[in-house]
């Protein structure tokens, strides 16, 4: 009888995951931040599950209900999935770092990745990138089997996790596009286009697309334009192009630590100054990485880029550094930037338990105040629990619905309003199609209710939504305490007798 013996490198890696995957699962216990805008956003999604929605595949929003609707309605229960898979995700990444190089690679993959700002935060924070990035580091995993095996296993899971990652965000198309590009450029995979497999796995990732297609041909198309938005668009002169690649560059040194992207970036480079030398796996890391960031690089000049765009082309180049750090992999002449590999790993490993300590230190004993980088998920259960107190001392409490100004308050008091009320939110007249809440209807069951309204303090209500009711009963600003010196201030209105809400003219 044979037994089959785990190396130590694996058993370290196991053990750092577990550790790790326990502490973050007691954080969410422990964490005083209340949940996010859009992570209130993507949990209301889930009241109303459906094929797609305004700005992402459904995926989240179907986590979200299971979650939910086993363990309750709580902002651990939101995020419990992000653990998870984070989890997961690291997982697959050790295993795609072992295949390629080595388990003492994939140790070191995870050291320096669980070291970054990007990953503390993808391990807590319920996000399409949670979803996005768990499928990619597993398919980077799957994807190299299937090329060196001929086991029609590792194909059917490269095609699955395709197909989820694609459910969980755009970005995930992305994936089977540069594997043919790394099977064009590379001498060795080349025959492979030759083969069915390849193009069946694009062929059968994209089929996961149809729910959504479908949802999005009874919608006019709006998740779509909506992602065709965010990518269009361009800086008109010289000094914004140059302020807005400035501004990714510095979210990027935040999003994975100064020294570990500088590092990698470096390292990309100089071994793209060599394509002759690379071997494969090289070629196989740098156009799951530096390929994408190139992109956003070019991007940047254009537009602002949001930091965590880029954020899924990390993984590999991670398994880069930590190759290039156990000195399985040559950059030529900065070989002798190979020292810098443990000050990045213990550089980021501070900024990591800083991050960790902020919330506990920045409204208490730092009092970090307007330059508190988690004021923004502060104060929203507080916020909800007034707003629900504001809502029962209304005139027609059973005849009065919650209107937010933002898509954020009517978010954030869907989940933390104790009796989870549907929310709505004023788009204009006629609506500007911005947000779910405006492919969902409006109150248009509701005419004659009264509106509870809400709004950030010393913003304006908008003509055109006052003049929708009788009458517009001011109720005060009210400050929520966020233990500093910036409290959230909020102004509440009572819209009463609703005389009519304005219909969107497109499909849908």
């Amino acid at each position: 009888m044979t037994s089959t013996k785990i190396d130590p490198w694996s058993r370290r890696a196991l053990l750092l995951l577990i550790l790790v995957s326990c502490w973050r699962l007691l954080y969410l216990f422990i964490v005083p931040l209340d949940l996010g805008p859009d992570e209130a956003y993507y949990w209301d999604w889930s009241r109303r599950l459906a094929f797609g929605y305004f700005s992402k595949p459904p995926l989240i929003a179907w986590i979200n209900a299971l979650t939910t609707g086993t363990f309750g309605i709580s902002a651990v229960a939101v995020r419990l999935p992000a653990v998870v898979l984070g989890a997961v995700g690291l997982w697959g990444l050790f295993l795609a770092a072992r295949k390629l190089f080595s388990a003492e690679v994939g140790f070191w993959t995870l050291a320096i990745w669980l070291a970054t700002p990007a990953a503390a935060a993808l391990g807590l924070i319920m996000a399409t990138d949670v979803l996005l990035i768990c499928c990619w580091s597993l398919a980077l995993w799957t994807l190299w089997h299937s090329l060196e095996e001929g086991d029609f296993r590792w194909k059917l899971a490269t095609t699955l996790l395709i197909g989820l990652g694609t459910l969980g965000k755009q970005m995930m198309l992305v994936f089977p596009l540069i594997m043919l590009i790394f099977l064009m450029i590379s001498p060795q995979d080349r025959p492979q286009l030759k083969r069915p497999w390849p193009w069946l796995v694009v062929v059968g990732g994209l089929a996961f697309l149809l729910p959504p297609l479908w949802w999005n041909a009874q919608h006019d198309w709006i998740t779509f334009r909506h992602t065709a938005h965010n990518i269009g668009g361009s800086n008109p002169d010289l000094l914004a192009r140059l302020a807005t690649f400035g501004e990714f560059v510095g979210s990027q040194l935040g999003l994975l630590s100064p020294i570990s992207w500088l590092l990698l970036i470096i390292l990309s480079f100089s071994l793209l100054s060599q394509p002759g030398k690379l071997s494969r796996q090289v070629r196989y890391l740098l156009c799951f990485s530096l390929l994408g960031l190139l992109g956003f690089f070019l991007m940047s000049f254009k537009k602002s880029i949001n930091p965590n765009w880029p954020a899924v082309f990390y993984p590999a180049g991670m398994i880069l550094l930590a190759a290039l750090g156990r000195q399985r992999v040559s950059g030529g002449r900065i070989d002798r930037l190979r020292r810098l590999f443990a000050p990045a790993w213990k550089f980021g490993l501070i900024l990591m338990m800083i991050g960790y300590l902020l919330p506990f230190v920045s409204q208490g004993p730092l009092n970090m105040g307007r330059k508190d980088p988690t004021w923004r998920i502060r104060g929203w259960q507080q916020a909800g629990l007034e707003t629900g107190r504001i809502l029962n001392q209304q005139p027609r409490p059973e005849k009065t619905f919650i209107l937010g100004i933002g898509r954020k308050h009517a978010a954030e008091s869907a989940f933390y309003v104790p009796s989870h009320p549907r929310t709505f939110r004023w788009a204009g007249d006629p609506p500007v199609v911005a947000s779910q809440y405006e492919v969902w209807p409006g109150p248009t069951d509701r005419i004659g209710w009264d509106a509870l309204i809400i709004t950030d303090a010393g913003a304006n209500l908008p003509p055109a939504l006052i003049e929708k009711f009788s009458r517009l009963v001011p109720l005060g600003t009210r400050e929520i305490d966020l233990g500093g010196s910036r409290p959230r201030r909020l102004d509440y209105y009572r819209g009463e007798n609703l005389l009519r809400w304005p219909q969107r003219s497109q499909k849908g």
